[in-house]
């Protein structure tokens, strides 16, 4: 029969393993409709690749210095903020959930393996999914995307 303390044990120790996973980026969260730009300021946390044997790229498994982030503040056109070392910004137009960015300028002076990703990739954003606690952008005909978590 199982008792109070089992349960307790086996509720946190379930617990403890959505919040791990809701921090690390869920693959398959759910997007949320009724949010209709994006609107805030939010980090970048991973980049996921959906083809063969979908590695997850984190901070940690590169170069990122020190763990110096990609912080990125949106508006309903533009964007601003840190990738790593260096100051950027940006323009971007969004209809429904795709997105194409139209500018983004910025040095890439001493920037870390983590912030060359974001920069590689910036121009090559496609569509986008995002929920309150995750922003999730997607690339190479959705092949790719990168996730950004509120700051």
């Amino acid at each position: 029969m199982i008792n109070m303390k089992t349960i307790f044990v086996l509720f946190s120790v379930l617990l403890l393993a959505y919040s791990c996973e809701r921090d690390h980026g869920n693959r398959d969260f759910e997007d949320d409709p009724s949010i209709q730009n994006i609107s805030g300021t939010w980090v970048v946390r991973s980049y996921e690749d959906y083809t063969f044997n979908n590695p997850v790229i984190r901070k940690s498994d590169v170069d990122s210095w020190n763990g110096m982030d990609v912080i990125l503040s949106f508006t309903s056109d533009s964007f601003y903020g840190r990738n790593t070392t260096n100051d950027v910004t940006g323009n971007f137009t969004i209809s429904g959930r795709t997105i194409h960015v139209t500018s983004y300028g910025g040095s890439k002076v001493g920037q870390p393996q983590w912030g060359n990703m974001f920069s590689d990739i910036v121009y090559d954003l496609e569509s986008f999914k995002m929920n309150r606690d995750q922003l999730r952008f997607f690339y190479n005909e959705n092949k790719n995307s990168v996730t950004l978590v509120p700051n």
